[in-house]
């Protein structure tokens, strides 16, 4: 008995390999047909025609061609190479820096401010302002929702409603319980942890470095689109920054059906653009090179997350090297109390150097063109700070009382600076 593998995508459950088993089995010499999650294992004799077992793979909905065919099952397994995360990796973190160096910032972390007196037209359009953050986040996700061999535009369609299904049903809990349940710090970083992890898991999985099967057959949604609506409903539970802030706007308003409202508008606002890059990606050309980059991105995201989880709880891992003082600001003492002082910025905070003992007096100048959402709050855990910045000269202060380096952050954990923490100031400025 004579085997080959065929690998077919677009499959999403039991009912896609009944119906493809029950097509090839009719086809001459083929007499037994096995799958192993979006391979196919053909058993026949004599010789078969493959242009024959393609036409009919396709004529199903579902893809394949003669490069996603072999005798060899461990070809067909392996999605993308750690030489091609590297090269992808290295050519997205370019393009940032490219980006960063041209305007100055980093655009995708530049997230409107939310407040109490925010109105639901101008929430409308805060979605559509926060989409391109939204873009840059879940974007990898966003398309892998919507992919698909042929052009399918409900795909698109099924994720952002899954989006706006799940924003909208945490609103309304939210409001809901109002200020009853509220998240500190370390709870949240718990929540991004496992997010993070979760996010790793499944670009793994996609790449078929592991092997999850994961069954939806239990899930009674419209076949071949019921993965995208799914994938919409758990994006609403992403620990995002600009959710998060419409998420405590939800919670201040105290109110199952204003929570669910002010979500509901939010998100309006942001699917117009992601609903754009879920079109754009039936036309994409190259299906293999566009998967490669999503798993990539999923990737560098997951990790990026995992470290902003690690960040919320106290954990900075980039304190075990030894840090470049040079760049850091240097208190200057007056009388009983040591100051230093510097300006917000779109990029975040300055790194410090204070003296152990003294109270710090430090002062942030926040302008109303770089004050946003995402820089508009500090968290000191070690010092059991959080400020609220507002526009013109924020004090914060403290007393260090032993040495050491400690990190500062923005409330979601995305930006961060340090503070070093020494016996003499005199002694290092000399």
């Amino acid at each position: 008995m004579n085997k080959i593998y065929i690998k077919i995508e677009n499959m999403t459950c039991d009912s896609c390999k009944q119906k493809i088993t029950s097509k090839l089995i009719k086809i001459k010499n083929i007499k037994n047909i096995i799958f192993d999650k979006d391979i196919v294992q053909l058993e026949y004799v004599k010789t078969i025609n493959i242009n024959e077992i393609i036409k009919n793979i396709i004529d199903l909905g579902y893809y394949t061609d003669l490069k996603m065919i072999s005798d060899n099952k461990k070809k067909l397994l392996k999605k993308i190479t750690f030489f091609e995360i590297f090269y992808i990796s290295l050519i997205i973190i370019l393009i940032s820096l490219i980006v960063n160096k041209i305007f100055g910032f980093n655009i995708f972390n530049v997230i409107p401010k939310i407040d109490s007196k925010i109105s639901y037209s101008m929430l409308f359009i805060t979605g559509l302002l926060t989409s391109i953050h939204c873009v840059s986040m879940c974007g990898a996700i966003n398309l892998v929702a919507s992919s698909s061999i042929k052009r399918n535009y409900k795909k698109p369609i099924f994720y952002n409603l899954g989006r706006l299904t799940s924003y909208t049903i945490i609103g309304g809990f939210v409001g809901l319980i109002g200020g009853i349940i509220t998240f500190n710090g370390y709870m949240r970083g718990i929540i991004i942890i496992l997010s993070a992890i979760i996010m790793l898991i499944m670009a793994l999985n996609m790449a078929n470095i592991l092997n999850l099967k994961i069954k939806f057959n239990k899930i009674k949604l419209t076949k071949k689109i019921h993965n995208s609506f799914l994938i919409g409903i758990v994006n609403g539970f992403m620990p995002c920054g600009p959710l998060q802030a419409i998420q405590i706007y939800a919670l201040s308003t105290g109110s199952l059906i204003s929570g669910a409202l002010s979500m509901f508008i939010f998100c309006l606002g942001t699917i117009p653009l992601m609903l754009l890059v879920g079109f754009a990606s039936s036309f994409l050309q190259n299906k293999k090179l566009f998967n490669k980059i999503a798993i990539t991105l999923i990737l560098i995201l997951s990790i990026s997350m995992f470290n902003r989880g690690l960040l919320s709880i106290g954990i900075d891992l980039s304190n075990i090297f030894q840090p470049n003082y040079e760049n850091y600001l240097k208190s200057e003492i007056k009388d009983e109390y040591q100051q230093i002082e510097f300006d917000l910025s779109y990029t975040g905070y300055k790194d410090i150097v204070v003296q152990k003992g003294i109270e710090v007096k430090m002062i942030i100048n926040a302008s109303r063109r770089m004050l946003t959402g995402c820089n508009n709050n500090i968290n000191i855990d070690e010092f059991k700070l959080n400020k609220n910045l507002k526009i013109g000269d924020n004090v914060i202060t403290f007393t260090p009382k032993k040495t050491g380096t400690f990190t500062y952050t923005c409330w979601m954990g995305m930006l961060k600076s340090k503070i070093i923490v020494i016996d003499n100031i005199d002694f290092f400025n000399k």
